[in-house]
């Protein structure tokens, strides 16, 4: 088999990968699970590889590089911009007080569990 067959295949299957990432952050609105150092350092990446596919006239790797990086780029613009969006300010980091000052509050303690001994 040809390697630039075996290059259009697997830059196909990279593409779809990213694409299929991009797509889902831009349907849901949600980066909750995606981490925007490694989007940068993915981005980074893909620049190197764009410049090396350019150097070595690789055309099935610069098409890839190309599109990935955009996709890349363009995941990275939605989590900053959803970034204030996702994090939630926590104001008070001390533990609630124990026992409760509340009348009303009800104190309910439960018995340790009983472990049957073989």
């Amino acid at each position: 088999m040809d390697n630039s067959i075996i290059g259009y295949v697997a830059a196909s299957t990279s593409v779809i990968a990213f694409i299929s990432q991009f797509v889902h952050t831009l349907h849901t609105k949600t980066t909750v699970g995606l981490s925007l150092y490694r989007t940068i350092l993915d981005s980074l990446s893909l620049i190197f590889w764009v410049a090396y596919a350019t150097r070595a006239s690789d055309t099935p790797l610069l098409l890839a590089t190309s599109v990935e990086l955009l996709t890349s780029v363009g995941v990275c613009i939605i989590i900053l911009k959803h970034r204030n969006n996702t994090f939630v300010k926590v104001i008070n980091y001390s533990p609630p007080r124990t026992p409760p000052e509340d009348p009303k509050a009800i104190i309910i303690e439960v018995a340790p569990e009983r472990r049957n001994s073989i």
